[in-house]
């Protein structure tokens, strides 16, 4: 299993994780706001279907480097989505708010318990441009890869320094 993004469809991309267990840490660590915000971003996760999911991202709690400036529009902001799917432990799906005038993309993702921890599957679909796309896949490769370091009892890596090559070895993969 890679660890990158894959495409099974043009405006679809999923990635995989195993990362260590129990199931139930992995699902705080997907819903509780003062775990995600270890890996990806503060907020609170509404149990509720229909409800809202708020994501209020501080890229210097994950990164030491500030933001680079071709990211300074889209760094640190706070943004709201609709919960699609709540079912503890094994399935979270949420939209993804996109550009204005854009609808907002879905992402799901879906936990499965293996031998030796969990399997994390998350897709993300409706993205439009390649451009989207490949932001999207260096962002949750770097994302997750954090949750797998925060997971595994390990300091997370600086979120910029692993993002930025990321993101350029997405463009070129896209191309």
């Amino acid at each position: 299993m890679s660890d990158y993004a894959t495409y099974p469809e043009s405006s679809v991309l999923e990635i995989y994780r195993d990362l260590p267990g129990p199931i139930e840490r992995v699902w705080d660590y997907l819903t509780k706001s003062e775990l995600r915000q270890k890996w990806l971003c503060a907020g609170d996760v509404s149990s509720d279907v229909g409800e809202e999911i708020v994501f209020q991202f501080d890229h210097s709690r994950l990164s030491k480097h500030p933001t680079p400036d071709s990211h300074k529009g889209g760094g640190d902001q706070q943004m709201t989505g609709i919960v699609r799917a709540y079912d503890p432990p094994r399935h979270l799906a949420f939209s993804w708010p996109s550009a204005e005038a854009e609808a907002p993309t879905e992402v799901v993702i879906k936990l499965v318990e293996i031998e030796g921890g969990v399997r994390l599957h998350l897709r993300h679909e409706r993205l439009v441009t390649t451009e989207y796309k490949s932001g999207a896949s260096a962002g949750w490769h770097t994302h997750l890869d954090i949750l797998g370091d925060v997971l595994g009892d390990r300091n997370g890596r600086d979120f910029w320094e692993h993002f930025v090559p990321l993101e350029q070895e997405y463009k070129l993969r896209l191309a």
